[in-house]
């Protein structure tokens, strides 16, 4: 809503002429609640949990907690590579977002303090067996919508590019 005030504009024989003058920023009306909706969740309110999946390729269900006191929301797909250290370069491509029939669509996920997200990381292990397969140490992880990354201890082999054997799903409540 804004503001409005009465100028005067001219006087004609005595009587004074007004007309509304807008000024000053949109106020927003008191009845209505502000937006009281979490915060986008951010790398330095998290930590990464390697979860629970098979022991030799195949789906991995890896989840994000929320370390913090706040609440904070997160929505859409985590970027994840190989690498052969937290900091390396990726081995082979990095996972492709499965966006098919069976795979969730991505939706705003609260995470309470301590509440969790998790996804799902699936790997074509059989492909190595047609490929010079590389071997890596390290799992790189990056929460949707942040570019501070979290990293695993990974062993495991990969094709170097281009062939994909990686696959991540759109994060969920856990």
């Amino acid at each position: 809503m804004r503001l409005k005030r009465m100028v005067v504009v001219a006087f004609a024989a005595g009587v004074a002429i007004t007309a509304p003058v807008t000024t000053g920023p949109a106020v927003a009306d008191p009845a209505t609640p502000a937006d009281t909706a979490p915060p986008e969740c951010v790398s330095a309110q998290l930590i990464l949990d390697k979860g629970h999946g098979g022991p030799v390729g195949g789906d991995w269900f890896l989840k994000f907690i929320n370390n913090s006191s706040r609440a904070c929301v997160m929505q859409g797909f985590p970027g994840v590579s190989q690498t052969n250290d937290p900091i390396g370069d990726p081995v082979g491509e990095p996972a492709d977002r499965d966006r098919g029939s069976g795979a969730p669509e991505p939706a705003p996920v609260t995470l309470a303090p301590g509440g969790a997200a998790q996804f799902e990381f699936i790997t074509y292990p059989k492909q190595v067996n047609d490929c010079a397969a590389l071997r890596t140490s390290t799992l790189r992880v990056y929460p949707p919508d942040n570019t501070q990354s979290f990293w695993l201890p990974w062993d495991s082999l990969i094709c170097p590019s281009p062939q994909h054997m990686l696959l991540v799903r759109a994060v969920t409540p856990a």
